[in-house]
């Protein structure tokens, strides 16, 4: 390793101590984050239609997009966390279309701290619901997976990013995208995955 390697990581292990490792103290954690959220495709569950354009329409996808949300965890002594998870999103629906899809996610979810190095890393998961909302709404219920890292910063904190996997399971026919006028596009029941690539500041308390 260069020296300027060695210096680095020598200001950085300070930094590394895991908060549910210091005298029992098991505090509470507030985490502001943005991201970018991947594209969301949904299948078509009846009949093809037209395009303004010619054609059929057999899947419509809501496009990838800024994110943002907050965690709300409390410390416990696995080391890790039990928390409250929200996220939104707001995003077009393509083909062009002149609608948005919004994606409203709240789960409860657990972390579990593999290591108190430098960087923190952990493991998660959640269960709860996601609500996707466009001409009318449906709220599903869902999974998510989570591999991320926290590094502390200072006693209250802590930089943390991650990459989190959700799975939402949608009701057969669903007609949440379907135009108010003329409802032709009912979507297939089914899983609908998406991924998350997330960076936020947690404050201790």
């Amino acid at each position: 390793m260069t020296r300027a390697g060695m210096m680095v990581m020598g200001l950085l292990l300070p930094l590394g101590q895991g908060w549910a490792a210091e005298d029992g103290d098991r505090g509470w954690q507030l985490t502001p984050f943005a991201g970018y959220s991947s594209a969301i495709d949904f299948d078509k569950a009846d009949d093809a239609v037209p395009t303004p354009h010619g054609g059929a329409v057999t899947s419509l996808q809501g496009e990838s997009s800024a994110n943002w949300g907050f965690f709300i965890s409390k410390e416990v002594d696995d080391p890790g966390l039990i928390e409250l998870l929200y996220s939104h999103q707001s995003t077009p629906l393509s083909p062009t279309l002149p609608d948005r899809l919004t994606v409203d996610t709240l789960h409860f979810a657990g972390v579990l701290t593999l290591s108190d190095n430098v960087m923190a890393p952990y493991i998660g998961a959640g269960i709860g619901v996601t609500r996707f909302d466009a001409h009318d709404s449906e709220t599903a219920p869902s999974m998510s997976l989570a591999l991320g890292v926290q590094p502390r910063l200072s006693e209250h904190l802590a930089l943390r990013a991650e990459v989190r996997g959700y799975g939402s399971l949608l009701d057969e026919d669903g007609d949440f995208l379907c135009d108010p006028e003329i409802c032709a596009f009912r979507v297939r029941g089914d899983l609908v995955t998406q991924w998350q690539a997330n960076v936020g500041l947690t404050l201790r308390f």
